[in-house]
């Protein structure tokens, strides 16, 4: 069944004129649906601070852990006070175990023949990484602090740092988890985007499961918006409600795109054909059956 979407379907119009000016900025929704090592779902933000508490701080001779306890605590401020008891080694372990992958979704090896001109995604996971994996060639350059692209390479920015860079310091690579993380790098945003962005006055940007909820990146981002809206701006999420839509677009400048990461990309290489026959989606039973991708 194909996305049935106003804004979708002016995307395509346009295809010809955006394809080479496209930049990709990818949320936690862009890994929906992802397995870790242990054949577990990728965890979200509420479920991250509910399972390192239980894990770390979490008394059991009280009686079971029961995440109302923690009341409108951010993961931030939690992951703040469990480092405070056990020190980061213990947390960067333990994230590493709960997003390490070994596959990429199918999406993932599609956004790799999207070929946009850089990436820029606020997740641990390295499931892009591992879609350009299977595509092959040396052609992703990851980004985790502020510095220039390798020439000739799809650039992919990850300011909260990514897990093969765990044991770095924070805006070495160092995954971003408690409160004064976000402290240390929140002036390292504006300049990540920017260059992750560059020429952002003539770029189609297009937003991935990606929500606006955090103020740092989301304030820097919607600033960069507001000071060019030459170009439309996407964002593909699945939710059909005009009020959302109509704020996304008013006070964004951002049209949404009503379609999960793997419809949008199943949909848009149907209408352009930008994926090889092999990794197509009508595919995708052969890519699981070979383990190629996760189900």
């Amino acid at each position: 069944m194909g996305i049935t979407d106003n804004n979708f379907e002016d995307l395509v119009s346009n295809w010809p004129l955006f394809k080479d000016r496209m930049v990709v900025f990818l949320g936690a929704g862009a890994s929906m649906g992802a397995k870790n090592l242990r054949g577990e779902r990728l965890l979200n933000a509420y479920e991250l601070r509910n399972a390192l508490w239980e894990k770390f701080k979490h008394n059991p001779t009280s009686g079971l852990f029961n995440p109302e306890e923690l009341r409108l605590m951010t993961l931030e401020h939690a992951a703040a006070i469990i480092e405070a008891k056990t020190g980061r080694v213990a947390l960067s372990e333990y994230l590493v175990d709960a997003f390490s992958c070994d596959r990429p979704l199918w999406q993932h090896i599609a956004l790799s023949f999207l070929s946009p001109r850089s990436m820029f995604t606020t997740n641990y996971d390295e499931l892009v990484e591992l879609g350009y994996r299977v595509r092959g060639g040396t052609i992703l350059d990851v980004i985790p602090n502020d510095r220039d692209a390798y020439p000739n390479r799809t650039a992919l920015y990850k300011p909260h740092g990514s897990l093969t860079h765990a044991n770095q310091p924070v805006g070495k690579g160092g995954l971003v988890i408690t409160q004064f993380d976000y402290l240390e790098m929140i002036t390292e945003y504006r300049q990540m985007l920017q260059r992750s962005m560059t020429g952002f006055g003539n770029t189609c940007v297009i937003v991935i499961g990606y929500s606006f909820g955090d103020m740092d990146i989301g304030a820097e981002l919607y600033s960069l918006r507001q000071q060019s809206k030459g170009i439309p701006w996407y964002a593909v999420f699945p939710r059909s409600d005009p009020q959302v839509r109509k704020m996304y677009s008013n006070r964004f400048g951002i049209e949404q795109i009503d379609a999960t990461f793997e419809q949008f990309m199943q949909e848009l290489d149907t209408r352009v054909s930008f994926i090889p026959e092999q990794y197509k989606y009508p595919g995708r039973t052969t890519l699981i059956s070979t383990d190629i991708i996760q189900a």
